[in-house]
């Protein structure tokens, strides 16, 4: 139907990157997408500051400032909803 769900953790970072997860779309065992899942920055932010994500620090590149982000992420932004207590959920 065009549609997927799955459980995650929320992703962690590394250096010159923006926060996010890659997607592939394969149809009959064949790739016919690849994007990306960009994050909220605030979310990220939230995230970052506690448990066991805490001890790296924040992530110092921006989806504006990241290489694949940089021309926007009109159609990767996920919409990020929940908290950080509660669990989140993000669609896109």
């Amino acid at each position: 139907a065009g549609q997927c769900a799955f459980t995650t953790i929320y992703p962690g970072w590394y250096q010159g990157r923006a926060t996010h997860i890659h997607v592939d779309v394969l149809v009959n065992g064949q790739r016919v997408k690849s994007t990306q899942m960009a994050f909220p920055e605030d979310v990220s932010a939230q995230v970052y500051a506690q448990g066991v994500y805490a001890p790296k620090g924040q992530n110092t590149t921006t989806n504006a400032r990241d290489n694949v982000f940089s021309d926007g992420t009109s159609t990767e932004m996920a919409t990020v909803t929940g908290s950080a207590a509660t669990g989140y959920t993000a669609a896109l």
